[in-house]
């Protein structure tokens, strides 16, 4: 009997090691978001705390709330300042929500450009008195989570492993703890260039098409993902990438008629210049230009190498033939090369995991292991990390936090591990060559 059941945990352990990667991602993923959903009612709130951005709740649907009322300037947004640094179409979404929520009467007769941007802020839980507003932002939150259901609805997967994707990117950091927290437009922009992807190499010449608009529609609301045209130029679809740079001079240039005109295209590029110059980002991991500061490494030295990082990026796009290596130098890209960047820019990052699961994970390579470690790391609460640490909170640097230090060094680590596969390649290739070279010169 006690051979027998030995002989059963055997084989029971057998297939838990023979687990294939992404049933393995999964499976840590979810571990995770269970254990953390057990622990809450013993941590309470330093859950939460321990978690969410920054560590605590002040700045809670503040991106949401903030966006409503830089909204409200109209002609005059940009003037607010580099804080009001997204785009007109962003803005123009943001209106139609003032406007069915009526908070433009709420704070009718308040000078809101006078205003420091500090009591902007403190000012965002008033907006919760408009009529329907907290109702707004579930309605903005659900519609962002269910594009990710159907994005993966539309990927080629079994049953079981599209519904348990979804569960995992709903518990996801980036997104519920990052995007949906803060209430940032990150959510949509990033489903949108997801659906894209899957629409891109449809048969259906409408989908095609779709894949276009969305991704002019996501460059319209947040620029960077205009990185996406890179995918048609490198596979010579230039009269689709002729027709996307159309789309997106539509989308990112017209909604100014309405948020400032010629002026408001000046303010809006000085905004973002000063963005990209300023040097408080030391020990900020979210980006690269933060990565070199915490080295010493700024002003023009640091630009340059900022801009070089961009370039290499786009040349291992270019130059790499696997599909979902070019996914994660694109996800790195729009996720590490804006300045400023925080946590929910992690979401491109399922860009090359879709890719992943779809093409290659239920391939049982080292490789594959490593990648599925990784990408949990990157998406799934990090609570088996958090009980090695004891729950803590920051290092006490802006923004890094014990959760941010741990699923970026994943992210980073996703990316170094990339160029590693890459370069091996590269040298195998070169070996192999060299090998026939030898062969031929000696037969000859």
């Amino acid at each position: 009997m006690f051979k027998e059941l030995q002989i059963i945990l055997k084989r029971k352990l057998q297939r838990i090691i023979r687990l294939k990667p992404f049933t393995l991602f999964l499976a840590v993923s979810l571990i995770n978001a269970l254990l953390f959903l057990i622990l809450m009612p013993f941590l309470g709130e330093h859950g939460f705390n321990w978690v969410v951005m920054e560590n605590n709740s002040d700045f809670e649907s503040a991106d949401y709330f903030l966006c409503i009322l830089f909204s409200l300037g109209k002609k005059d947004v940009y003037r607010f300042g580099v804080d009001a640094c997204y785009s007109p179409l962003s803005y123009a979404f943001f209106y139609c929500i003032s406007k069915i929520t009526s908070t433009d009467k709420l704070l009718q007769g308040l000078d809101l450009l006078s205003i420091p941007y500090e009591d902007l802020i403190d000012m965002t839980p008033k907006l919760l008195t408009s009529p329907y507003q907290l109702l707004a932002f579930v309605i903005y939150s659900i519609a962002g989570i269910a594009l990710y259901i159907f994005v993966i609805g539309e990927l080629n997967l079994e049953k079981w492993k599209g519904y348990l994707l979804s569960l995992m990117v709903l518990t996801s950091v980036p997104l519920m703890f990052g995007a949906v927290e803060r209430g940032n437009l990150t959510m949509y922009v990033a489903a949108m260039v997801l659906l894209a992807l899957v629409f891109k190499d449809s048969s259906s010449p409408v989908k095609r098409e779709l894949a276009l608009l969305l991704i002019a529609a996501a460059a319209g609301l947040k620029f960077y993902p205009a990185f996406m045209g890179i995918l048609y130029l490198k596979e010579k679809r230039f009269k689709e990438a002729g027709r996307l740079i159309l789309y997106g001079i539509l989308f990112v240039f017209v909604p100014f008629v309405f948020f400032g005109g010629v002026d408001g295209i000046i303010e809006l590029l000085n905004s973002l210049s000063s963005l990209a110059i300023q040097n408080n980002y030391r020990c900020r991991i979210q980006f690269f230009k933060g990565i070199i500061m915490t080295f010493g490494i700024s002003g023009m030295i640091g630009n340059l190498l900022n801009t070089g990082f961009i370039c290499i990026l786009i040349i291992l796009m270019l130059v790499t033939g696997n599909k979902t290596r070019m996914m994660v130098y694109l996800a790195a890209a729009l996720a590490f090369y804006p300045p400023n960047a925080y946590r929910y820019t992690l979401l491109f990052f399922l860009l090359p995991l879709f890719t992943w699961a779809v093409e290659e994970a239920e391939k049982c390579s080292s490789s594959n292991y490593v990648k599925a470690f990784l990408f949990s790391s990157i998406f799934s609460i990090p609570t088996l990390w958090g009980i090695i640490t004891h729950f803590r909170l920051s290092f006490g640097y802006y923004t890094l936090t014990y959760v941010e230090f741990f699923i970026y060094l994943a992210a980073w680590g996703l990316l170094g591990f990339t160029i590693l596969e890459d370069i091996t390649e590269v040298v195998i290739w070169y070996r192999s060559k060299t090998c026939k070279v030898k062969r031929s010169g000696i037969t000859g």
